[in-house]
């Protein structure tokens, strides 16, 4: 409407002009030409984010009595004299003010740069400044309970089958949606997978100076329930602080609004590989090395079920002669594996446990989607079984099937998890070299 106002005006002021030439009637236009000029201020960031990006313009026209500002993201037009307007993204926007005077329009064109919550770092890598997207990392102590003062580990474990594909995406604008793949894993239903739960559609992010962040979650639009990151347990106030985190690992924690306890969950960012992506990253174009994660928090080698990884064996230091080992997958599609004088023996091969004959090899290994619906984004296959040992990765004690699902994988960091599925599985961290 403010638009149609300024057209009609300027309208009537060139109708005038006509009519006087017709008439015959020397009309001249009294006072000088507007001259368009205007400065402008953001608010302050506030420390809950996402806040809202408000600019102030101020006028400081001359000689004029209509004004036509384009905020330059093409949003409606505004005739106001000193407006406040609020960009829904941060960036520059080219800002034109034209204004109309007695005597002729003029206009100006300023370069706004305005600051958003991506200007804060872990906002920043929480939404990619646009949509982030997390899920569980495969940690063996990616679920953690503690003492209220943090100081006793009372639980610590992997996520469950049906949290493993959970994803949770975080936007920019404040929004939040949870999508549990199915089935959600339900503390209130004795923890147990259950249909996906409703979650929060919004969040927002406390980022104080001298503090840790905290996201906290709305409350559900409708129905019953809390909301929650990672597991269905009540957590006061929907707080989550953010403990650690980079660009690819958040830890999260909360308190338990039943025990007091402290619940700390680790997720990690999801990002949606091809198989011939990991392929690549698997044989860094040509030829690329791996070996086991020597760092012993690490926990490079663990032993249980598919459900929990770490029920049998939840890892520990490795041997000298482990850590000198090396995996080489080729583009070609060979392994070779050099033991350095010496192969660590599991449970089938004499001496158990400890380290024995050089058992390197090279051989040829195939590559493809992992299917039967158990977690993996790619498969790594070996001829033959595993018993006798005469080719494996990581232990000489594998499951007989040699198969080795990658369940994780980045330019620096592998997660193989050897088997099936269906009996024991092995899985091991390796790191690139």
């Amino acid at each position: 409407m403010k638009k149609y106002f300024l057209l009609q005006s300027l309208v009537a002021v060139s109708m005038l002009m006509l009519l006087s030439k017709c008439n015959k009637v020397n009309l001249e236009l009294s006072g000088t030409s507007s001259e368009a000029d205007f400065n402008f201020a953001q608010a302050p960031p506030a420390d809950t984010l996402p806040y809202a990006y408000s600019v102030a313009f101020t006028n400081n026209s001359k000689e004029e009595f209509l004004y036509q500002w384009n905020f330059g993201d093409n949003s409606a037009l505004s005739a106001e004299k000193n407006p406040v307007h609020k960009y829904q993204t941060g960036g520059s926007y080219n800002v034109t003010l034209t204004t109309a005077g007695t005597n002729g329009n003029n206009s100006i064109t300023k370069v706004v740069s305005v600051q958003d919550a991506c200007q804060n770092d872990f906002f920043n890598k929480l939404t990619n400044c646009a949509v982030g997207e997390w899920t569980w990392s495969n940690d063996v102590d990616a679920i953690k309970v503690l003492s209220p003062d943090g100081t006793q580990v009372f639980f610590a474990g992997p996520a469950a089958n049906c949290q493993v594909d959970d994803v949770f995406k975080f936007f920019s604008n404040g929004t939040f949606t949870y999508d549990a793949k199915g089935e959600t894993f339900d503390a209130q239903a004795g923890f147990s997978c259950q249909p996906q739960k409703a979650n929060a559609q919004k969040f927002r992010l406390v980022a104080k100076t001298g503090q840790l962040p905290v996201i906290i979650l709305d409350a559900l639009a409708s129905g019953t329930g809390r909301p929650f990151i990672g597991t269905t347990d009540v957590i006061v106030n929907n707080a989550y602080t953010v403990r650690q985190y980079t660009a690819d690992l958040i830890t999260l924690r909360g308190v338990d609004a039943a025990s007091g306890n402290l619940l700390e969950i680790k997720l990690k960012k999801l990002v949606v590989l091809t198989i011939d992506d990991i392929y690549n990253i698997l044989t860094g174009g040509s030829s690329k090395s791996w070996k086991l994660d020597p760092d012993p928090a690490a926990k490079a080698i663990i032993v249980g079920t598919e459900s929990n990884p770490a029920q049998y064996f939840g890892g520990g230091t490795l041997e000298a002669c482990q850590i000198d080992d090396r995996y080489t997958f080729t583009n070609a599609g060979n392994i070779t594996y050099n033991a350095a004088g010496a192969t660590f023996n599991g449970g089938n091969v004499a001496p158990n446990y400890n380290c024995g004959a050089d058992r390197s090899y090279t051989r040829a290994f195939t590559f493809g989607a992992t299917t039967g619906g158990v977690a993996g984004v790619a498969t790594i296959r070996l001829p033959g079984a595993a018993a006798p040992p005469t080719v494996f990765i990581g232990t000489t004690d594998v499951p007989a099937d040699n198969i080795y699902r990658i369940i994780e994988i980045n330019a620096n960091r592998m997660v193989l998890r050897a088997g099936s599925g269906a009996g024991d599985v092995f899985q091991f961290k390796f790191i690139a070299q």
